[in-house]
């Protein structure tokens, strides 16, 4: 009996024989690499520093597809349409993973049931900075005159769905601190207007302030790790005053569901690589990224699923809505 009739009679479809040997030979040409977020920022840069190390392991180009907008559902959604064959992946994250699905009625793609886990990249704190003239210039000093005075004390940062903003909003219900946001189209305009006396304070990524505290123009009241940031050690945590309050941006890699496994392990295997790369590691640190270490997946999704029920109960009891 021939081979095609042998594995017919079976029941073996066809194609499963040439399938694996893809995944086995994975990637033979350019995989793209799915951005969430506008090129130059953090995200962008951690997706361009990891993309040139795994086209270094893996000797394919990976090249960055940028697609904000949504809070991340966008790009989100455009990798979970994508063929299931390893040439679309998507940077995942809080945004995509954990707010959009709460702060969207309507999504279209299901983070937990159209895209997979692949590796755990690491996480970025975000960072609390005020004008140096400001004289609340500490968590406690702060909350006291938020409770004192309430609405009287705005912060400005990116918008209501990213997680510097979500920052405050947890503040806010942890400690009943009363704090007015004013949203704008990015940390640099937020920054500027600090600086410009018009807002007293302002929350971003913590790259994106670091070199306004470095150059002294900023003063920075917290930062919101579980420790203190590598690139400001002398700035305190939140939770070294509220507790239970940390908050980082964190980040993954993911695919559409259904991806061969062997293009998972090898995809995996060549981050968590490139992630012990000493240039790789000290870039990250510079910006404020402290890169993962080999979490398993399992621990990955269910840190994923925790963040997705954590900032689902924020966003509720806070009302917000998309802008």
């Amino acid at each position: 009996m021939k081979r095609r009739q042998f594995t017919a009679a079976l029941g073996v479809l066809p194609l499963a024989g040439p399938a694996f040997a893809q995944a086995d030979d994975w990637p033979q040409r350019t995989v793209r690499v799915v951005c969430p977020f506008t090129p130059g920022g953090s995200q962008d840069n951690i997706a361009r520093r990891l993309s040139s190390k795994l086209q270094d392991h893996l000797g394919q180009s990976f090249v960055i597809d940028n697609r904000s907008g949504a809070g991340g559902s966008i790009a989100a959604d455009n990798v979970a349409k994508s063929p299931p064959d390893g040439y679309s992946m998507l940077l995942g994250g809080i945004a995509s993973h954990a707010v959009a699905p709460n702060l969207y009625a309507k999504l279209p793609y299901n983070p937990f049931t159209d895209l997979e886990t692949v590796a755990w990249i690491g996480t970025q704190p975000n960072m609390l900075c005020c004008h140096p003239s400001f004289p609340h210039d500490t968590v406690t000093k702060l909350i006291a005159a938020a409770k004192a005075e309430p609405g009287k004390y705005q912060y400005g940062s990116s918008g209501v769905g990213a997680s510097p903003s979500l920052t405050m909003e947890l503040l806010k219900q942890k400690t009943g601190a009363d704090l007015t946001l004013i949203s704008y189209r990015g940390a640099s305009a937020a920054a500027a207007d600090v600086l410009a006396g018009h807002v007293p304070l302002c929350i971003a990524n913590i790259d994106s302030l670091m070199g306004q505290v470095s150059a002294g123009k900023l003063k920075p009241i917290a930062t919101t790790g579980a420790k203190r940031a590598m690139v400001a050690p002398d700035t305190p945590t939140l939770v070294e005053t509220v507790p239970d309050l940390v908050v980082t941006s964190w980040s993954i890699w993911a695919v559409p569901a259904g991806t061969p496994a062997k293009v998972k392990d090898k995809l995996r295997a060549a981050t968590e690589r490139a992630l012990q790369d000493s240039e790789v590691i000290a870039s990250m640190r510079q910006g404020g990224f402290e890169p993962g270490s080999n979490m398993p997946i399992l621990e990955v999704d269910a840190f994923i699923k925790a963040e997705h029920k954590r900032w689902g109960e924020v966003i509720r009891a806070a009302g917000i809505k998309p802008e």
